[in-house]
Formats: C-alpha cells, structure tokens, sequence
C-alpha cells in the first residue's frame, strides 16, 4: 500500500514537472542554457584542475631543485669537514619546507645527517638526488643528499590551488549562463510568452488585435505580431463568409420544399429540416431531439425495405432511391413519397424525401383508364384479360365460373332514344352486376352491350346458375329513361374451369358459345357449357 502511494505521489509529481518544463517556453529556454552551460563548465573546470595540480608538482619541483641550490655550498664545506651538526642544520632547514619528508647527507660512506617525518613509506617516486661535489674541484664528488619529497603536502597544496581555480571557472561559467538566460528570458521568451497569452484571451469576434512592444516592433517579434494579425484578420473575414454562406444554406434549408435529413449506421435521424416533417407527415412531438428516433420507427410499414436500403448503401457506396406509399391512421388521403439515399462517409447518410403525390395518381389514373370502362367504370376488355390470368395463376381452375352476359333488345332502345339513353341502358345494367356479384369477382363490360363476370373461387356449379338467373330477373324489369319506361333482356352462357389444360382464352370461348346457345334457344334465358368428357382407357381397350 505504501509502495502504491508513494508511485503515486512520484507520478504526480512527475506529472507536475513534465507540466511545468513542457509547458512554459520560458523554463524550457532557461534549461537550455544553463544545463549545457554547467556541463561545459564542469567539465572546463576538470580540465583546469588537473591542469593545475599538474603544473604545482612540476613548481614544487622546481623550487625543491633551487632551495638545494641555495644550500649547495653549505653542503659542500660540511661533507669537505664531515661536519654533521652543519649537517643536521641544513637538514632541519630543508624539513623546514613542507613539501619535504625526509633529508638525508652522506659523505663518502659517513651519514652526516638523515631527518624525516615518515619513516617505511614508499618513495620511489618522491625522491630527489643530487651529488655533492668539492667546493675548490668540480669534478670530484664528496658526498649525496637525498630529498625525499612529501607527494601528499605538493598533491594537497596543489588541489587547493585547483579548487580555487575551478571555483572561478565554475562562478564564470555560471556568471555568463545566467547573464545570457536573464538576457533571453527579457527579451525573447518574455515577449513570446506575453504575445501568446494575449492571443488567448483575444475573442475572434470582437475585432481584437495583437500590439507589439515599442521594443520589439521593429524585431522577429514585431514582424510575428504583424503576420499574426494578418492571420487573424483574414480568419474573420473567412467566418464572417461562412456565417453568411451557412445562413443562406439555412434558409434554402428551412424553407425547401424537399425534405433533407441525414442518417447514422441504424438509420437514426441527426438532423431535418421543417419539410421532412410536413412530408411524412409526422408531428415534432415524434421527433424530440436528434438521435433519438429512427427513419424505420417513423415509416413502419417500410422498416424492413429500408432497413435493407441502408445496407446496401453503405456496403455498396451507391446512391440508392425508392418510391413509398405513406399510410397514416385516421387519414384517408393517399400520398407518396421518393426517397433517395446516398452514403457520406461510411458511416452515415444523406437523405432527399419528394412528394410525389401527384404523380403517383397520375400513373394510378393512367393504369386505370388503360384497363377500365369509362361509361361503366367496370373493366374493360383488357383488364378483365390481365385480371383473368391473375385470377388463373392464384386459384385453382375447377374455382372458376365465366359468365358471358349479352343484352337483348339493347339496338331498339339506342335506335329509340339515342346513345344517352342507351349509356343511361349499360350503366343500370352494370350496377345490377355490381350488386350480385360477390367481392373478390370480376366484373368487365366486355365491348357494346356485352359484359363478362369471373367467379373467383366458386365453391358449387349452382351457385353460378343462381347468379345468372338472379341478373337475368333483374334486368328484365322496367328500365326509366326520361319519361319512357324500356324492357331489355338478357342472354347469359356460363363455362367452368377445367381441371387440366384449361387458359383464360379457352374458358372465355367456351362461355361465349355458351351465351350464342341461349341467344338461338329464345333469348331471356342461362346456359351452361358443359365440359368435355375425359377419355375412358378401359372402355378404348
């Protein structure tokens, strides 16, 4: 637990340090100038120090050879006398000198004198010889005396000369350093710190600029300044453009008759313009807020197709567009939608939403007219064919009844009072069809004053016959035109489906021949087609 604290404690202080040094110009040009500086320095300081205790062992010599030069002749009558209380002076003398630790004087084989601090030591280094000759003859030799040097007393003397001078050195160094860091800390990063804090607190829409110091407006500093503001200004006049650019895109936005929306990955709504509302005819209270509602959840009936949709957009990265029918509880009215999709990234989408109400009907309308009477709005010829082989294809054929329906006595009525009165004849007589017929049948004026009924799915042949016999009833009554009542008839034939083999085109022959045979057996009247015998293979054989 303690360990865990105190990496705790390391890392926030490490924390803080990183903070402090990355985040501040002034501490991180400061540490670059000291920190080689006092590296340099150290290192500069070694190298006097060991300079300088090298150049004092070599004074310290120097000196030792010239102080045995000044007793050279003092030696020289003590060995000539064998003096040894001379001798010993001039021994005590030399051990005066602290760089000396031991003195010996011998002339010939006689030891006049031998002083020393330390005796056993080790000095092979540290010793001076030097011979010591006759005073009235150079060339001969009376005696030795033996120096030994104290390398400690010299090493220690010549460190502090050393110290002092890596001191100096060191307080140089560091004298220039923090001279040169106080000169870049005034006028560099001081500055640069004070521009940088000003740009922060400058807000972008207020007009602000950046001011230079008098002392710096002529320098980098100034010209950073100047260019600063350029950008700056070029910047406002940049968001002021796009204020305006994004203001007029709002507008045409808002105000667009095309509904625009975007998607994310689920097909969840980010954004709409009042349009996409109008057009789906949704509520705002539907769409709370952006993200919370799906284009699926708003389009119930289509979930699954655009589900499907929004997969193949993103996978594919095409644009793709449908063509929707809307249906709202509690709203009659028809209406249709074009939505197209089209994939901005990978992972949303733009949306277009158009009404296309109008064309819709009018393709509906269109359909329609192509396949249905205009007089009669039953169906015509070619609708009941295309209706028939529907029928043909979801129904099993033995469930099927035709019913060919010619009127008699319809040319006197037209002859006697016009195409009025005969329109007025054809539509009394559709609606008598209307009404027997069950929902789910055909009914077609067929050309004329012929008309067709296709019983779809007719469990029993009888029931058929009733049908025909009940219109056959109903169109014999009395029919008012004007003032004028006229009397019609009706010659029905009737053909059922065949289990094997049968086609739209065979069972209409049939019932038409049907309805020929009712005509030449007195009008008025039903008759049935009755189907070919199956072939019998045992009574052939």
């Amino acid at each position: 637990m303690f360990i865990s604290r105190l990496k705790l404690r390391n890392n926030r202080w490490t924390q803080w340090f990183y903070a402090r040094v990355r985040g501040s110009i002034v501490t991180r040009t400061t540490l670059a100038i000291l920190v080689p500086a006092m590296i340099l320095g150290l290192t500069f300081a070694w190298v006097v120090s060991v300079t300088v205790e090298r150049s004092e062992q070599q004074r310290a010599s120097i000196r030792l050879q010239q102080l045995l030069s000044t007793v050279e002749r003092s030696l020289q009558i003590a060995c000539y006398v064998n003096d040894a209380t001379s001798a010993n002076d001039i021994a005590n003398g030399l051990m005066s000198n602290r760089e000396v630790s031991g003195v010996t004087i011998t002339s010939g084989s006689i030891t006049l004198a031998r002083v020393g601090k330390t005796q056993g030591r080790d000095l092979r280094y540290g010793v001076i010889m030097r011979p010591i000759s006759s005073y009235f003859d150079a060339n001969k030799r009376l005696g030795n005396i033996r120096l030994e040097v104290d390398r400690e007393a010299i090493r220690a003397e010549a460190a502090s000369y050393s110290r002092a001078s890596t001191l100096a050195v060191i307080l140089a160094v560091a004298l220039i350093a923090a001279g040169v860091a106080i000169a870049v800390h005034f006028y560099s990063t001081l500055p640069i710190k004070a521009v940088s804090n000003e740009l922060h607190r400058i807000r972008l829409n207020c007009g602000a600029l950046l001011h230079a110091p008098a002392s710096h407006r002529f320098d980098e500093i100034g010209t950073l300044i100047t260019d600063v503001n350029a950008v700056l200004i070029a910047e406002r006049g940049l968001r002021t453009a796009h204020e305006v650019g994004e203001r007029k895109l709002r507008l045409i936005f808002d105000k667009a008759e095309s509904g625009f929306f975007v998607l994310d990955a689920r097909g969840v709504l980010e954004s709409w313009n009042p349009a996409f509302i109008r057009l789906l005819r949704v509520s705002p209270a539907q769409l709370p807020q952006a993200g919370a509602t799906s284009l699926q959840s708003l389009l119930l009936a289509h979930a699954e197709h655009l589900a499907q949709l929004i997969r193949q957009c993103l996978s594919t990265g095409q644009s793709f567009d449908v063509d929707l029918e809307l249906q709202t509880p509690g709203d009659p009215r028809r209406a249709w939608i074009g939505l197209a999709l089209t994939p901005i990234g990978s992972a949303s989408l733009q949306g277009v939403v158009n009404d296309i109400t109008a064309r819709k009907e009018a393709e509906l309308s269109a359909k329609e007219q192509a396949s249905q009477d205009i007089l009669t709005r039953l169906l015509n010829r070619r609708g009941f064919e295309i209706a028939l082989g529907a029928a043909f294809a979801l129904h099993p054929v033995p469930e099927l009844a035709l019913l060919a329906i010619d009127l008699d006595y319809f040319k006197e009525v037209n002859d006697a009072h016009g195409h009025q009165g005969g329109d007025h004849v054809l539509c009394h007589v559709a609606k008598i069809l209307q009404r027997n017929a069950r929902r789910g049948d055909l009914i077609a004026r067929w050309g004329g004053d012929e008309f067709a009924i296709a019983l779809v799915g007719i469990a029993e042949p009888r029931k058929a016959e009733q049908i025909a016999n009940t219109i056959i009833a109903e169109i014999q009554l009395p029919i008012v035109v004007g003032s004028y009542s006229v009397h019609i008839g009706a010659s029905i034939g009737i053909a059922f489906g065949l289990p094997v083999g049968d086609s739209p085109q065979a069972m209409l022959g049939r019932a038409d021949a049907a309805m020929y045979g009712a005509k030449r057996a007195g009008r008025g009247r039903m008759r049935v087609l009755e189907p070919p015998a199956a072939p019998q293979t045992g009574a052939a054989a």
